[in-house]
């Protein structure tokens, strides 16, 4: 597992370089969510938006909308392909983002249309601890982290 300060990044995960999304394969389909360096930068979650299931998207399109204590925009698919779940449960309670950002905090299960190509761009097993740390870097730059 990467680390760095308080924060712990599963490197059995794929992510998304920009976004901070994580992606966990799951036989042919792959789950997506925030990362929790991703969601402690946004704050308190308040309000989630998901497009509902069927929907195709491309990578970079969005499939929702988070409303947080510092953040209010677009969540962007970090690969193609069509969503066909959406977690409920985190619509009734945007906190779970935070408080099990990689369990029950889940956003989308999507099935993915290129993933193959799609997985060589995101960041993932050895690679994670050197982006996490720059990542980690450019946030505490920008004021982004509470001390």
């Amino acid at each position: 597992m990467a680390q760095i300060a308080n924060f712990h990044i599963p490197d059995d995960l794929y992510y998304h370089a920009v976004d901070l999304l994580w992606l966990r394969l799951e036989g042919n389909e792959v789950r997506v969510g925030l990362n929790q360096m991703s969601q402690a930068s946004a704050g308190q979650i308040k309000h989630v938006r998901l497009m509902p299931p069927g929907r195709a998207r491309r990578q970079g399109q969005n499939f929702g909308t988070m409303e947080a204590g510092k953040y209010v925009g677009p969540l962007r698919m970090p690969v193609s392909g069509k969503v066909v779940e959406i977690n409920e449960a985190v619509l009734q309670d945007p906190g779970l983002i935070n408080r099990d950002p990689y369990g029950e905090g889940w956003l989308v299960l999507v099935e993915p249309s290129d993933l193959a190509a799609e997985l060589a761009g995101l960041v993932h097993g050895e690679a994670i601890q050197p982006w996490l740390e720059e990542t980690y870097q450019q946030y505490q730059a920008k004021g982004l982290l509470a001390e």
